[in-house]
């Protein structure tokens, strides 16, 4: 018989732990400890006493927008991971604290909430792994989850706390605003340049048709043009990082401006979000398309960009550069979006004289200068005004060829 973490006893390492069990629990002959884990141990732990496994194991399952905001964070935001993430729930009948050894030893443990996020963790260290050993190198990961230990020798109990931390859980605020319908022009917008793609309105929209919403909510605000900005104390650079590290900020900020476009009290506050709205909508399906270009661009070919860093993810299809190398490029390409003089929407009107090579390279550049490091070069709002100078540069030349052309 195979012994597991919820038959016998598994021991984890640990950087922090610390006794947290209130009077209540004691009367009741429980315990309740916090600790931080490196996410490694955290596949030591099966969930056997949980509700559910991972559900993408499951046949014709597949990963949720959950599921993928969690690799997004666990890939491009590992050093927030810890306080991104919901955290993980241990069940168990006894631990044991080695505090020298920094060693917990869990008997008849199990994880009751937490197993996508262990799944999840699960794929990304494999991926790393796998990354690692194509190049001959070692992956070894760095960072923390935040553990809550329940020890209770109640097997019942167990079954009860599993069934509470389940089912308590919040309606994700995306599927609010699907519901209210606010996401409605937006996916009519973006299908018209990706017909087969829809927008995720819901938890349950899963499967290859759907987008994350959040995440083209992120890729536009990254690209509104400065002057539809909202005004705010904040400079423009600091407004386009906002987007690249505060996802769920994209949502609340799309909301505000889809309720005060109808309601605003202030005309002005009215206008300036109908503009803004619009803005969005029209460039839906275009902005995407830029997004998924500059991800994939042919010119990173030879860049040396490293998957140990994260900066790019090698697969049998392709390649995929980090959010923190391509949100700055995004950024700078917001300089060529304006109204089209026929139809009045936006688009983006390119120059013939930029060249794309140079945007790649650029990019490297300052990649290079964040020590290959895509979080630290997507979290530094010099970098997104070092690459819209690329673009102002650009727009400078093509707008005196265009007056020599007139002359």
């Amino acid at each position: 018989m195979t012994v597991t973490s919820s038959t016998g006893r598994v021991a984890l390492s640990y950087d922090t732990i610390r006794n947290m069990t209130s009077p209540e629990e004691k009367a009741n002959d429980a315990r309740s400890y916090f600790a931080n884990v490196p996410i490694a141990e955290l596949l030591k732990l099966d969930t056997a006493a949980n509700l559910r496994d991972y559900i993408p194991d499951h046949p014709g399952k597949h990963r949720t927008q959950a599921h993928k905001a969690i690799g997004q964070t666990l890939r491009e935001r590992s050093d927030r991971f810890i306080q991104l993430s919901s955290g993980i729930t241990v069940a168990a009948s006894n631990i044991e604290i080695d505090d020298n050894k920094k060693v917990v030893t869990v008997t008849h443990g199990s994880i009751i909430n937490g197993a996508q996020t262990q799944g999840e963790i699960r794929l990304f260290l494999d991926e790393m792994r796998n990354a690692a050993d194509g190049s001959g190198g070692e992956f070894v990961p760095d960072f923390h989850a935040r553990v809550e230990f329940m020890v209770d020798p109640e097997a019942a109990f167990v079954v009860d706390a599993a069934i509470a931390r389940n089912t308590s859980t919040n309606i994700q605020r995306v599927s609010m605003a699907g519901k209210k319908r606010y996401f409605d022009e937006l996916d009519a917008s973006f299908r018209q340049t990706f017909p087969k793609l829809r927008l995720a309105k819901s938890e349950t929209d899963t499967g290859d048709e759907f987008v994350d919403t959040l995440r083209l909510l992120q890729v536009l605000w990254a690209m509104v043009p400065e002057k539809l900005l909202p005004s705010t104390t904040r400079s423009t650079a600091e407004a386009r990082l906002k987007s690249y590290k505060n996802r769920a900020f994209c949502l609340l900020d799309f909301e505000k401006d889809v309720f005060d476009k109808d309601n605003a009290a202030d005309p002005k506050v009215r206008a300036a979000a109908t503009e803004r709205y619009q803005c969005m909508v029209d460039l839906a399906g275009p902005a995407w398309k830029q997004y998924l270009r500059w991800r994939h661009h042919k010119d990173w070919e030879g860049r040396r960009l490293r998957e140990s860093t994260r900066a790019i993810r090698r697969t049998d299809s392709g390649y995929t550069v980090a959010d923190g190398v391509i949100f700055p490029i995004l950024a700078a390409m917001s300089l060529f979006i304006d109204r089209d003089p026929v139809t009045a929407k936006y688009r983006f009107d390119i120059p013939q004289v930029f060249e794309e090579q140079d945007m790649v390279e650029a990019a490297r550049d300052q990649l290079t200068a964040h020590k290959g490091n895509p979080m630290l070069m997507g979290r530094n709002a010099a970098v997104y005004d070092a690459m819209t100078m690329l673009t102002r540069m650009v727009l400078r030349v093509s707008d005196r060829l265009a007056t020599g052309a007139a002359e």
